[in-house]
């Protein structure tokens, strides 16, 4: 039973004293309403109306009901409101898992900017590079990096991710360039997750796959960059994350003239699959969107 159409048939029903005045006013068969009453009695246990062949007449039970029954409707509509109100103006906790080396670089540098924007927003960062279950763990919103499974999980994408080679300037400065990416086990690497050891390099219609090789693996992005800085080898870092060192000169690219393709992995905005999306989550994602630009900043 739907019991928010039942509860409204039954308080038009009581309203006018007749099954038929109360579908004419909801839009619906007099036989509707009758079927509504019914169950909601079944339901109860007990008799709503006393029925004669022109009218309806509450019983004690029915009167009582109705009493309820009207509080429960005006509470229901002024949280209707207030939960409109909310959509409309945003405001609220947002919880939003962000993986640790992207919120230090990308989020947190902007996250005053927001708070002025929206200062009935509370933020909530979840620093993870796990892909946390975003319904059972309560998040709003989660930025992640990579290719996406087919999760029915809510995506909108931010912006590709690309890797490059870089070297801390003051290895570059005790090491020649390798001419090709064959030359790279020449050098000691710093690794990631096994699995990634394995890179490919393409140039025009060269494709070169290279297994990477070093004593130091480190599975913090963050960790791994001021690692390169150091001079302790060679690494394969995103743009996103390089940036800064390049354009600062704390870190050099080698092999700029091959790429490391990445097929679908980009940095990716995921949340529940709502019929409705809160403000709070549809402003973040804008703002973001907004200071990440198109390309985003960090290639400029």
């Amino acid at each position: 039973m739907d019991y928010f159409a039942a509860l409204t048939a039954f308080i038009e029903a009581a309203d006018g004293n007749n099954f038929s005045r109360a579908a004419e006013r909801l839009g619906i068969k007099a036989s509707t309403v009758s079927r509504y009453v019914k169950d909601l009695e079944q339901d109860l246990g007990i008799a709503l109306f006393n029925r004669s062949t022109r009218t309806l007449h509450l019983t004690e039970g029915g009167q009582t009901f109705l009493h309820h029954a009207r509080r429960v409707l005006a509470e229901l509509e002024q949280a209707r409101a207030a939960t409109g109100a909310l959509n409309q103006h945003p405001r609220g906790l947002l919880k939003v898992s962000v993986p640790p080396a992207f919120c230090r670089h990308h989020v947190l540098p902007w996250l005053g900017d927001f708070q002025r924007r929206y200062p009935d927003i509370q933020v909530e960062l979840v620093l993870d590079d796990a892909r946390v279950n975003l319904i059972e763990s309560g998040m709003d919103l989660a930025i992640r990096r990579g290719t996406l499974p087919d999760s029915g999980l809510k995506a909108r994408k931010l912006a590709s991710e690309q890797w490059v080679l870089c070297v801390g300037t003051a290895f570059a400065a005790g090491h020649a360039a390798p001419e090709a990416p064959q030359r790279l086990a020449d050098y000691p690497a710093i690794l990631g997750a096994p699995a990634a050891d394995e890179v490919v390099f393409c140039r025009e219609h060269a494709r070169v796959t290279v297994t990477l090789q070093g004593a130091l693996r480190i599975n913090d992005l963050d960790a791994r960059r001021l690692a390169v800085e150091q001079g302790l080898g060679v690494a394969l870092l995103p743009c996103w994350l390089a940036a800064d060192g390049l354009g600062s000169g704390r870190l050099q690219r080698w092999l700029a003239d091959w790429q490391v393709p990445s097929g679908e992995a980009a940095l990716w905005f995921v949340y529940p699959p709502k019929r409705i999306v809160s403000s709070k989550v549809r402003s973040f994602i804008d703002f973001m969107v907004e200071r990440i630009g198109t390309p985003p900043y960090w290639l400029n």
